[in-house]
């Protein structure tokens, strides 16, 4: 079965489901199986002693998973998240794993994806903390299989969580990745997609205006979902487009994790069949987070990559072509989006 096949399968059962929405009552409590690949890959990954990366989502999940690995790989992390009693617990579990391996002591940053003002505060916290520059930009955070609802800025909350406000964090914390990349000979910015962006249908501007609310209600939560999964790889390419044309040795790459069980895969199934898919029945959250790791981490990654499990069902990470049929990637595609994101959060320019 086809990687396209599958996710048409996939938005089908979603679209069958109308009517359902997330409760927080049906989250199921079924332990995770246990990691295959992550011990003995993570062991392998270079130390990251004295690089700074900033990680957003990471009181959970898969960025839970990437700061934690990165603290014990010796790195100094930022931890940007909402403000939660579980982002309490991520920091201080984090914490312990740094002093463990004698690295710096992680800094939380309360950031808000679902609003634009919270998200410059954050940057701008970023930029105070982070001295010596920003090493890497890990924008691993998102939702799936949301309701029609508005941002605080007016945009479906699911483009402004993936795409929107990752655009804008990016944006403001060049300068800083930009001294990373003098200083130390590279820099890199991480954007975590999905195998929900493959294939079609293809890039749809109306998604990325001011009709938060307004944009096919329970019926299309998966299609909002993969035209953000889809804005992230064009992102990633048009990134890398304009920092190869500056000369820079700023890196763009992004990341699919493929299936595991995430508290997004318990969510997504919930949505789609009303009840809760086992943990266990899929790879664990740290085999998801390979992919990720390996963009942080690994000095062979070039910019304008795309890793992921093969298939989308787990394993080793494997390199993916960013480019049609896979992913329906254009100059004009990449302009659009470009422009459609600075229309929302100001002028980038690199």
């Amino acid at each position: 079965m086809s990687v396209n096949f599958l996710l048409t399968a996939l938005s089908f059962a979603a679209l069958i489901c109308k009517g359902s929405t997330y409760s927080g009552s049906k989250m199921t409590s079924s332990k995770e199986r246990p990691s295959e690949l992550y011990p003995s890959y993570v062991e392998k990954l270079p130390s990251l002693a004295g690089r700074t990366i900033a990680i957003t989502g990471a009181s959970r999940g898969l960025g839970y998973v990437t700061a934690i690995t990165c603290a014990k790989k010796g790195a100094e992390v930022i931890m940007l998240s909402r403000q939660s009693e579980t982002a309490e617990k991520a920091l201080a579990a984090v914490q312990e794993a740094s002093a463990i391996a004698s690295a710096p002591s992680p800094i939380f940053v309360e950031c808000d994806l679902l609003d634009f003002a919270s998200v410059s505060k954050a940057a701008a916290t970023v930029k105070s903390v982070a001295s010596n520059g920003l090493d890497v930009l890990c924008c691993n955070a998102g939702i799936m299989l949301q309701e029609d609802l508005a941002s605080k800025d007016g945009y479906d909350i699911t483009i402004s969580t993936n795409v929107l406000s990752h655009f804008l964090l990016t944006m403001k914390l060049m300068p800083e990745l930009d001294k990373a990349a003098k200083n130390k000979g590279e820099a890199r910015i991480v954007n975590m997609s999905s195998g929900s962006g493959f294939g079609e249908p293809g890039f749809n501007s109306a998604y990325f205006t001011k009709r938060g609310g307004n944009l096919g209600g329970p019926r299309a939560s998966y299609d909002r979902y993969h035209q953000s999964k889809l804005a992230n790889l064009c992102f990633t390419s048009a990134l890398d487009d304009r920092l190869r044309a500056k000369g820079s040795n700023i890196k763009a790459m992004a990341c699919t994790p493929g299936v595991c069980g995430t508290d997004m895969f318990v969510h997504a199934s919930t949505v789609m069949r009303g009840t809760p898919s086992r943990r266990d029945q899929v790879p664990s959250t740290e085999d998801g987070s390979l992919s990720q790791l390996k963009c942080i981490a690994d000095p062979a990654v070039e910019s304008g990559d795309l890793w992921g499990p093969k298939m989308g069902m787990g394993g080793l990470p494997t390199k993916v072509d960013l480019s049609p049929p896979t992913v329906l990637v254009s100059d004009k595609v990449k302009d659009e989006l470009w422009q459609l994101c600075e229309d929302a959060v100001g002028e980038f320019h690199l």
